[in-house]
């Protein structure tokens, strides 16, 4: 074998390692690419191998969870199948109502009748989300179903006051009984487990706010145990019976529920939206397979890559066989 024919061998044998060493890379690559969006329980892995095989063997695998933190629970068996960074605390904006609701339900009763009190109306701030609430009577049926369908932050300032006006007594104004109820609020949350919570607004109408996807699956799991809870946020619009007899109406905020909409899904039967500021949030009940699961999502970067975020949960959902034979 002549010198030209030894470097020609030489050379091919270079070239076929090259070859592998860029497979091996690519395929490394991919299955990072597949595997770092998301951090998924052992027990799940056959998720991660359907994913990885979809991708070698043609079909679309499409990254679209951009929020900052997410959780999926099978409500079935409270199993966590999906999440990211789920202790890290992230603006709750408007999804501090569930927290509010939850704990006013302790101690006031669905068909109390209050006086929205005007001084407490005043404390909305502009631009924020209302409900349209008046100096009237309301049942607190009635305002929880507003801070629920609409967001109204109205509605949410005018619950803390009177809440807080059982809570003390002596308080003299709005702004001192809505403190005062926010203070008990956030030595309940901790009582409650809520440990990476802390609220100062009740509308969450409020930067300095921060909550956990992890504490809201909490608070959203105690709220499910309640029917009003779950007839409420599972309605496209909801018409209220004032105390006076006047019905008044609002439109949910959750865009899943809105048959005109694009994002439309008939299995999702609720929970609420929140945003403030650049992070858009989104709490959703899904019915599929017989079960109910659970999706909180926080920080997207838009209202429309919130529902996209989601939307592909619900498409992992729906196609997953371990969950619709877990």
């Amino acid at each position: 074998m002549d010198k030209r024919q030894r470097e020609g061998k030489i050379q091919m044998r270079k070239k076929r390692k090259k070859i592998k060493f860029i497979f091996l890379f690519s395929v490394l690559a991919i299955v990072a690419v597949l595997l770092i969006p998301l951090a998924l329980k052992s027990e799940n892995l056959r998720g991660i191998k359907d994913k990885v095989e979809e991708a070698f063997n043609g079909g679309q695998f499409k990254d679209s969870y951009n929020a900052k933190s997410l959780i999926m629970t099978d409500l079935s068996n409270d199993e966590d199948f999906i999440y990211k960074c789920p202790e890290e605390q992230q603006l709750p904006a408007s999804l501090a109502k569930l927290y509010v609701i939850e704990y006013a339900s302790t101690f006031v009763e669905l068909e109390d009748v209050i006086w929205a009190n005007p001084e407490a109306l005043a404390l909305t701030k502009e631009g924020s989300s209302v409900a349209n609430i008046e100096a009237k009577k309301y049942s607190i049926h009635n305002l929880f179903a507003a801070m629920l369908v609409p967001s109204g932050n109205d509605a949410s300032y005018v619950l803390a006051d009177y809440c807080g006006g059982i809570l003390f007594p002596e308080a003299k104004t709005s702004n001192e009984r809505i403190n005062g109820f926010m203070k008990n609020l956030n030595t309940y949350m901790q009582n409650q487990g809520y440990k990476d919570t802390v609220l100062y607004d009740p509308s969450g109408f409020d930067t300095g706010a921060r909550t956990t996807v992890v504490d809201l699956k909490a608070v959203v799991k105690k709220l499910l145990e309640n029917q009003w809870f779950r007839e409420i946020v599972s309605q496209t619009s909801y018409t209220a019976t004032l105390p006076d007899g006047v019905t008044q109406t609002w439109k949910n905020t959750n865009t899943f529920l809105d048959p005109s909409s694009e994002y439309y899904n008939e299995n999702v039967i609720g929970v609420k939206t929140g945003s403030l500021s650049d992070d858009y949030n989104l709490v959703v009940l899904y019915k599929m397979h017989g079960k109910e699961f659970l999706i909180c999502s926080l920080g997207s970067q838009s209202n429309s890559s919130r529902y996209d975020d989601v939307n592909y949960i619900l498409k992992t959902i729906n196609e997953s066989g371990y969950l619709k034979g877990n």
